[in-house]
């Protein structure tokens, strides 16, 4: 990090990447984004040439060994998270890692020990955290507006046909299990953020749907200190839904996760909106908050003790299911 400034290289640089993230890094300010890597070269070369970064490689260990690169965003797919995390770590350079964390637990204490040997940051890339209605509904519940959080609701309805492009996302070899892990970890996390870490999980993961590559119907019981969060989600079920709501001893307070939505709070003063539209780089609000961590000495947005959480849980819910496969 030269003249207070984060100069970045991307491992992964796949669809996440093109809008999300990729110009996040570029936008923010005393940020840029100076080369990227795809083990596809050419498509490396093309995100380059699109987006104007300088560099583009197919071969991880020569980004992460570029002396103009001085932070490392890990884009690929959970399944080679530790093994690049180490690398970068291993070279000096503080890390950015997209979530979930890992593929399990034991992989996030070893990322979470190197981390520590380096002396470097480690943060996992729940964007949430800091988006504009994600903190405004964390601050209509801390605040006690709805009072004490008595129960959470979760709800994710999905076709089964209606499945992203990137089969390594219903691959559990590859992304830990299925759309669960993908997208409810960011729920997750969002939570335990919220209302603390959690004292007790337990659930059921089963696969209903013959045509599921993996598992599609998890139902799960999450105890917070400030709640216990019950969620029902099938990605084999119509018509499409999804919700949070914390349901406060004097009223609730409700949005789309996963989609764009308002927040909406009924108390007995009556029903009212939160419009706090996500910018179009949802990953930019987040970026800002890491490079004042890099530069500025602020708190890490998420760092791995906290992005391991979602993952954390994930094991436990899925402890049995994964015994029986």
């Amino acid at each position: 990090m030269l003249d207070n400034h984060v100069r970045w290289g991307i491992l992964g640089c796949g669809d996440v990447t093109e809008v999300k993230s990729g110009p996040a890094l570029q936008k923010a300010e005393r940020s840029s984004l100076v080369a990227v890597m795809r083990r596809d070269g050419a498509k490396a070369a093309d995100y380059a040439r699109r987006h104007g970064v300088p560099k583009h490689y197919d071969d991880a260990d020569a980004l992460i060994c570029d002396s103009q690169v001085d932070a490392i965003y890990i884009a690929t797919p959970p399944s080679s998270h530790k093994a690049l995390a180490l690398k970068a770590l291993a070279a000096g350079k503080p890390v950015l890692v997209e979530k979930p964390m890992a593929l399990d637990g034991q992989e996030c204490s070893i990322m979470t020990e190197a981390a520590d040997d380096a002396g470097r940051s480690l943060t996992i890339a729940y964007y949430r955290r800091a988006l504009p209605r994600f903190e405004a509904l964390r601050s209509i519940v801390q605040s006690g507006e709805i009072g004490t959080v008595r129960a959470v609701s979760v709800v994710q309805m999905k076709p089964a046909e209606d499945m992203p492009d990137e089969t390594w996302k219903r691959d559990p070899a590859t992304n830990g299990g299925g759309l669960f892990v993908d997208v409810q970890t960011h729920v997750l996390d969002w939570l335990a953020y919220t209302l603390g870490p959690p004292e007790a999980v337990t659930g059921q993961v089963r696969r209903l749907d013959p045509r599921s590559p993996c598992e599609d119907t998890i139902h799960y019981l999450v105890s917070f200190p400030g709640g216990a969060a019950s969620g029902v989600c099938s990605f084999a079920s119509t018509p499409p839904q999804e919700s949070v709501t914390i349901h406060g001893e004097k009223g609730r307070a409700s949005m789309g996760f996963l989609r764009p939505s308002v927040v909406e709070v009924t108390t007995a003063s009556g029903t009212y909106t939160v419009d706090k539209p996500d910018p179009p780089h949802v990953h930019q609000p987040f970026v800002e908050r890491l490079i004042a961590h890099y530069l500025d000495g602020a708190p890490n947005p998420c760092p791995a003790e906290d992005g391991r959480i979602a993952t954390d849980i994930v094991d436990t819910l899925y402890a049995e299911y994964r015994g029986k496969i």
